[in-house]
């Protein structure tokens, strides 16, 4: 339900004038780039960073030669698991993508108990949403994912971020490995910058880079 009603607001609100019909037009194109992402790059591995409940791993996953989806909640891991059951071409990472190997702190949507399955998308191994219940938390594991990529030394069909604040850390450390980004077809990853302000200006500079580079297409709307 949550995926469809964000549909619908995308398609009512891209019509708005101004910068915010903008927004939301260039979020609401996601829901054609993305499929046809997955199309031109079939057979070729995908990435799913905040795999949730696996509603876009499951898309990943009918075109892809395999996908390898990173969740970090305990609650999500156990839906993931099930939704993808039928999927032999799927691993999943028990994990959180970061910048560095270690344990972090995953936070959960401060009403999180009383819908589980809608309010699960806002957890976060990243404090300071004022929505998240930070005194109570989960210590999961963190993959360095820059490591992951060169440990994985194959070119990526599509990789979709969306780890609620994570991403700008992240994806610094992608940009200053070009040898690596270059390896990526289609980048997917929606910025948190409306949850986490002390990050925009960090998001409007990987939005310069994002524009300058080469071979990699990097859409940073994803909705």
């Amino acid at each position: 339900m949550g995926k469809l009603m964000m549909r619908w607001k995308y398609t009512i609100f891209r019509h708005l004038p101004g910068r915010i019909g903008r927004r939301y037009n260039r979020k609401y194109a996601i829901f054609k780039e993305f499929p046809s992402a997955i199309q031109r790059c079939r057979g070729m591995t995908y990435i799913d960073l905040g795999a949730n409940v696996g509603h876009y791993t499951r898309k990943m996953a009918v075109e892809a030669g395999r996908v390898i989806a990173f969740e970090p909640d305990p609650w999500c891991l156990a839906a993931l698991r099930n939704n993808l059951a039928g999927f032999d071409n799927v691993t999943i990472e028990d994990a959180a993508a970061g910048a560095s190997d270690g344990k972090a702190l995953l936070y959960r949507h401060s009403l999180f108990d009383s819908n589980p399955g809608y309010y699960s998308e806002a957890s976060s191994i990243v404090a300071g949403n004022r929505d998240l219940e930070e005194t109570k938390h989960y210590e999961v594991r963190q993959i360095d994912f820059i490591r992951y990529l060169e440990d994985l030394d194959e070119d990526i069909g599509v990789l979709k971020i969306d780890i609620e604040g994570a991403e700008v850390e992240l994806l610094e450390a992608l940009f200053y490995r070009p040898d690596i980004l270059k390896r990526i077809c289609y980048l997917f990853a929606e910025t948190h910058e409306r949850l986490f302000p002390a990050l925009a200006p960090r998001v409007a500079s990987l939005r310069q880079r994002a524009r300058r580079t080469g071979r990699t297409r990097i859409n940073l709307d994803w909705p």
